[in-house]
C-alpha cells in the first residue's frame, strides 16, 4: 500500500514538472481567433446607434440598430468605424470601417464625406 502511494505521488509529481499542471493541455485550434464585432447604424435624420464587441455581424448589427430600425448599417470587427456628416443630415455620408484607431477611423469618415464635414458617431471593437 505504501509502495502505490509513494508511485502516485512520483506520477503526479513528474505531471507537474513535465506539464506545469495537473490538467491535460489542450491545443488551440487554429480557427480558434476571437473576432470582436461592431456595427454602426445612421439615418437620413442624423440619427445614429452603434454597438461593440458582440460574437458575430448579425448580432452587432441588430443592437446597432436596436435604436433606429430603418437605418442603414455597417459592420466592422477589432477595429474601429466612424461615420461623417456633411450639409446637415440629409445630403452626403462618409463611412469607415476597418481601422486600427479612431482618429484613423474619423480622419477616413470625413475624408470620404468631403470638406466641412462633421463625425456623427464612432465605435471601436476591443481586439
Amino acid at each position: 500500500m505504501i509502495n502505490r502511494r509513494i508511485f502516485a505521488t512520483l506520477g503526479v509529481a513528474a505531471t507537474i514538472a513535465a506539464t506545469g499542471t495537473l490538467l491535460p493541455s489542450a491545443t488551440p485550434d487554429a480557427k480558434a481567433y476571437e473576432y470582436n464585432w461592431g456595427a454602426i447604424s445612421w439615418g437620413w435624420q442624423g440619427n445614429t446607434g452603434y454597438a461593440v464587441d458582440y460574437p458575430n455581424a448579425g448580432a452587432a448589427i441588430r443592437a446597432a440598430k436596436g435604436t433606429c430600425g430603418s437605418c442603414g448599417y455597417f459592420t466592422f470587427y477589432n477595429s474601429c468605424g466612424a461615420i461623417a456628416y456633411r450639409f446637415g443630415y440629409r445630403t452626403v455620408i462618409g463611412r469607415a470601417s476597418g481601422y486600427p484607431t479612431r482618429a484613423a477611423a474619423e480622419n477616413a469618415a470625413r475624408a470620404k464625406a468631403g470638406p466641412g464635414s462633421h463625425i456623427r458617431a464612432y465605435a471601436c471593437t476591443t481586439r
